[in-house]
């Protein structure tokens, strides 16, 4: 087997190496982009935060109403009782029942919109818990995608690595050195395939002593325009 053959079947196996590989890299940063599932587990913490101080709110103004009507009730009790029978200190207490009446009714008034209020946050906290189950679920989905892809790139990968290695065995030390020198030196692509009498790459014309060499040749001839090496299928 001519030495630019088992070159450029390097060169095919190394590409598709170096695909795979890059592919493979791709899905392990979209595995490990959580991303989505961050954003909403920080709008559903922010979500639960309001909601927490909602309930607290409601809760405060709930009591606060509360203590002001048992405390109406006790003015109500002692004003009808009949135990008092100052006529100042009826009046005093009068006025205070009636205070207190006002300001019931504003309390409640802000025991209304606190409700609201709650009721809104507590709607748009089990809307938050409801966006990060559809985003778990989502990534899992799009995951289970990447991983199944990934097991086969994976395996052609491994099919790869053993073929390269065989060409490797084939192969003389020193044109595999010129070959990873080339290679790196032209983007990955070492070895240009004669088509049409001239090189694949680069376009260049070759001489029909070009072409015999190539062909009947064991030894490594090179493009006289880009450099590479030379294979005739």
């Amino acid at each position: 087997m001519s030495e630019s053959l088992n070159l450029y079947r390097l060169q095919q196996l190394d590409t598709n190496i170096d695909r795979i590989e890059t592919r493979l890299g791709e899905i392990e940063r979209i595995l490990n982009d959580n991303q989505r599932i961050q954003k909403a587990t920080k709008a559903l913490k922010n979500a639960e935060e309001i909601a927490k101080k909602a309930r607290i709110e409601l809760r405060q103004i709930e009591d606060k109403v509360e203590a002001q009507r048992l405390k109406r009730r006790t003015s109500e009790a002692s004003l009808f009782s009949g135990k008092i029978k100052n006529p100042k200190e009826l009046q005093d207490l009068q006025m205070e029942t009636e205070a207190l009446k006002r300001y019931i009714a504003q309390l409640e008034d802000e025991q209304l919109e606190a409700m609201i209020t709650h009721e809104t946050a507590e709607k748009a906290e089990k809307q938050a818990i409801k966006a990060l189950e559809q985003a778990k679920g989502t990534t899992a989905e799009e995951n289970a995608e990447m991983l199944g892809e990934r097991n086969k790139l994976q395996d052609d990968l491994e099919r790869l690595i053993r073929e390269k290695e065989a060409v490797l065995q084939s192969t003389q030390p020193e044109s595999l050195t010129l070959y990873k020198k080339i290679r790196k030196a032209k983007h990955g692509t070492a070895v240009a395939a004669v088509t049409d009498g001239g090189c694949s790459v680069c376009g260049q014309a070759l001489t029909p002593a070009d072409l015999q060499s190539i062909r009947a040749s064991n030894k490594l001839v090179f493009c006289p325009s880009c450099g590479r090496i030379l294979f005739a299928g």
